[in-house]
């Protein structure tokens, strides 16, 4: 009885009406929990193989073109190394902070920051 509203009839209804709304609903919800099961480990899969792809092209191209590694990037100077780091940590710690009583727009407010990082640098 306490999920009828949501089957749209009543199992133990007087009217046949009723009962037939309720056994179409819970036809509907079985078939709904079937292609969920089927859609999810498929959309599952896809994203593993784009990442497998992804991890596999990083691969190649860092043995590739860059045959000492990545570390070079940063530079061999402590200085420098120790400058980036807070560089790159910093401002991510500060909007995590200050969004995180916002209700769940830390993730958005991250996501925009990293936006306006990256687009300038094209």
């Amino acid at each position: 009885m306490a999920l009828s509203w949501f089957y749209h009839g009543d199992p133990k209804g007087n009217d046949s009406a009723a009962v037939k709304a309720y056994d179409a609903g819970v036809r509907e919800g079985a078939f709904g929990l079937l292609l969920n099961s089927v859609v999810w480990p498929m959309s599952n899969f896809i994203v593993f193989a784009c990442m497998a792809g992804t991890a596999i092209i990083s691969l190649v191209s860092v043995n590739k073109y860059i045959t000492e590694g990545i570390q070079h990037a940063i530079g061999e100077n402590r200085a420098i190394k120790i400058a980036s780091l807070i560089t790159y940590s910093i401002p991510f710690s500060i909007t995590a902070d200050l969004t995180v009583d916002t209700g769940g727009g830390q993730g958005l407010a991250i996501g925009v920051l990293n936006l306006a990082i990256v687009i300038p640098q094209k």
